[in-house]
């Protein structure tokens, strides 16, 4: 047998046992767990009419460090997604119940095919109870349309 063949076979050995180890041991729970937050749902046309509406009904969230956690809204989507989608600017007002903090916080992303680009906020409430409200604009060049809003409560620890 060469050399180049025994060294194959000594770091498939050693992938395998790695591989092995890996399995025996267990995965663990990931430092940074995503929690579901339900959320009214808020209401909005698209402007493009004809369009299945904007109506997200929660975010997600995970806690980045102490009193701090990142908020995602995911599940909104165009049936236009290859004309680009649609813009919308989204505002999240945020009070802290524990604390007495407030805040207000942007994003704008692109409305297009579901998962594509997606609205996130950077929550750096301290911990506590946080109530929110998430409001929207939706936009092509020619006009905006607001939507409803709609709000819940995240629990920062």
């Amino acid at each position: 047998m060469s050399s180049r063949a025994l060294r194959r076979a000594g770091a498939a050995t050693i992938a395998a046992a790695g591989m092995l180890t890996g399995l025996a041991v267990g995965t663990g729970t990931a430092a940074a767990d995503t929690v579901e937050v339900p959320m009214d749902r808020c209401w909005g046309v698209s402007p493009y009419i004809l369009d299945q509406p904007y109506a997200p009904a929660r975010l997600f969230s995970w806690q980045t460090e102490p009193g701090r956690t990142q908020l995602q809204m995911p599940d909104v989507a165009s049936l236009w997604f290859f004309t680009g989608g649609y813009q919308t600017d989204v505002k999240l007002d945020w009070h802290n119940v524990d604390t007495g903090e407030r805040g207000t916080l942007y994003d704008t992303a692109t409305v297009s095919n579901p998962g594509n680009d997606v609205v996130t906020f950077d929550l750096n409430s301290g911990p506590g109870a946080v109530e929110f409200t998430v409001s929207a604009v939706n936009s092509l060049p020619l006009w905006s349309i607001p939507t409803t809003s709609c709000g819940g409560v995240v629990d920062v620890a």
